[in-house]
C-alpha cells in the first residue's frame, strides 16, 4: 500500500516513463517534467543497469532541461542503499529517478532497504519519484517483471514481484511496441483485475498527481486497459502457455496532454 500521508502533506508526483534517451525528445520531456517541480529541482538518479555509463549523457540533458543539481548513484549491491550520503541526498531532493534495464535488477537491489523506505517516506512528504524504462514497473505495489510478447494473453504470460508500492492503482509495462506488450498486460489484468494496465511508449510519461489524475507527457502514447467491467476470464483453468479468454475490457489510447482519473476510471478535461 502507498505510504500514509501526514495531515498537512500532499503526496509527490509519481512518474512512469518509457525508455528515455539523451536526444531532443528526451530533453523536451524532461523540461516539461522539471517545470512541474519548480525552479532548478535537485535530482537523484538511481541507476541499476548493466550499461550504467549510458546515463552520463542523460545527466547532461537534465541540466539542459533545467535541473539545478543532479546526483548519479550506481547501485551495485544492497549495501549501497544504506549509504548515509545517498540517504541524505534523497532527503533533500525534489525528484528521485529510478533507472534500470529490467525491473528485477532494481527491485533486488532496493527492495527492503533503508533507501526504499526513504523513497516511500519522501514521496508521502511531497517529493516526486520517477521510474524510467525498467524502473517504471517498480513504482507499483504489484511489479510486472516480465512475460511473453505478442497481442494474445497466455497463461503464465505475466510474472509479478513486489514493487515499492507508491501506487496500487496500476500495473506498468514499458517494454517493446504496443502490440508486443498487449498480451502481457492482458494476462496481468486477468490475474489482478483490481488494477489498471498501463503501457508506455519511449520518451513518454504518465504523471500521476496527488489527486490520482494521470497526465500524459511526451511525443508517444500511453495505453490504459480498464478491467473494471470484466465479464469473464478462464485464466484459473488453463495449462501454462494456453491462450486466455478475457472479455469486456475497456482500452484507452492517450497522447500528450490527455488526462485520466485513476479513481473514477475516465478521461477528464
Amino acid at each position: 500500500m502507498p505510504a500514509k500521508l501526514a495531515p498537512d502533506r500532499h503526496r509527490g508526483l509519481i512518474v512512469a516513463c518509457g525508455e528515455l534517451d539523451a536526444d531532443e525528445r528526451g530533453t523536451r520531456l524532461l523540461t516539461r517534467l522539471f517545470a512541474m517541480l519548480g525552479t532548478q529541482p535537485r535530482v537523484v538518479m538511481l541507476v541499476a543497469s548493466e550499461n550504467a555509463g549510458a546515463e552520463f549523457d542523460l545527466e547532461t540533458s537534465m541540466y539542459s532541461a533545467g535541473a539545478g543539481d543532479v546526483r548519479r548513484a550506481v547501485l551495485r549491491s544492497r549495501t549501497d542503499g544504506d549509504q548515509r550520503a545517498l540517504l541524505d541526498a534523497v532527503d533533500h531532493a525534489q525528484l528521485v529517478m529510478l533507472m534500470s534495464d529490467q525491473p528485477l535488477r532494481l527491485s533486488t537491489l532496493v527492495g527492503g532497504t533503508a533507501l526504499a523506505r526513504a523513497i516511500r517516506r519522501r514521496n508521502a512528504e511531497g517529493m516526486a519519484v520517477a521510474g524510467c524504462a525498467g524502473g517504471a514497473a517498480i513504482l507499483c505495489e504489484h511489479m510486472l517483471t516480465h512475460g511473453a510478447e505478442g497481442a494474445t494473453p497466455r497463461s503464465g504470460g505475466a510474472n509479478f514481484a513486489p514493487g515499492l508500492g507508491l501506487t496500487n492503482r496500476v500495473v506498468i509495462d514499458q517494454g517493446g511496441h504496443a502490440s508486443d506488450r498487449l498480451g502481457r498486460l492482458l494476462a496481468a489484468l486477468a490475474l489482478n483485475p483490481f488494477a489498471l494496465g498501463l503501457g508506455l511508449d519511449a520518451a513518454t510519461a504518465g504523471v500521476v498527481g496527488p489527486d490520482n489524475v494521470l497526465e500524459v507527457l511526451g511525443g508517444g502514447g500511453v495505453t490504459i486497459i480498464d478491467p473494471a467491467e470484466m465479464a469473464e476470464s478462464n485464466v484459473a483453468d488453463l495449462a501454462p502457455g494456453a491462450p486466455i479468454r478475457i472479455t469486456n475490457l475497456r482500452l484507452h489510447a492517450l497522447t500528450g496532454g490527455a488526462r485520466y482519473d485513476l479513481d473514477f476510471r475516465r478521461t477528464v478535461d
